[in-house]
């Protein structure tokens, strides 16, 4: 099956200029492996970009850090939609006893996983996974399965939202 055609990257100063940060220029770079959401900064939560997680603002003097997208390939996961939050270096307010929901638009309500990796790491980040498995009929359908797709997370009453990378904006 040939590859299909994927429109290029949106320049990172027109996605800010609409509120829109990604996490990195190059964000489709590792398209069809792994293809990462962008943050819409509509309530201004955004603060920066640490590693692969968007660091947002969490109540009033703490913050997060979120890592949204599809994975071909996550651990034990595959072909899924990932969603991991993590208390970030500047992280005030735990986060395990907080209600945190994660919904797809287009796919549902995710699942709250088993955590894979550093243990040490995911105990004192108080790492929680999401995963919502997609079933794709061959490795560019995941391109269908995004098309029009919006992640909400909603972590102790704030929302955040995140927006498919093949977004359009005019």
């Amino acid at each position: 099956m040939p590859r299909p055609e994927i429109q290029s990257e949106i320049l990172s100063s027109k996605l800010n200029s609409n509120g829109i940060a990604a996490i990195n220029p190059n964000y489709k770079k590792s398209y069809f492996r792994l293809l990462p959401y962008l943050f819409f900064n509509e309530s201004g939560t955004f603060n920066e970009i640490q590693g692969d997680f968007y660091n947002v603002k969490f109540n009033v003097n703490s913050n997060l850090n979120i890592m949204p997208g599809f994975w071909s390939d996550y651990g034990n996961y595959q072909n899924s939609l990932i969603v991991l939050i993590a208390m970030s270096g500047s992280s005030t307010l735990p986060i395990k006893d907080t209600p945190i929901s994660v919904e797809s638009s287009k796919h549902g309500v995710f699942e709250k996983k088993k955590l894979i990796g550093n243990s040490q790491i995911n105990k004192s980040q108080q790492r929680v996974l999401f995963v919502k498995k997609l079933e794709l009929e061959n490795p560019f359908d995941i391109l269908n399965k995004i098309n029009d797709d919006v992640i909400t997370v909603k972590i102790g009453g704030q929302v955040y939202t995140f927006l498919n990378p093949e977004i359009k904006l005019d």
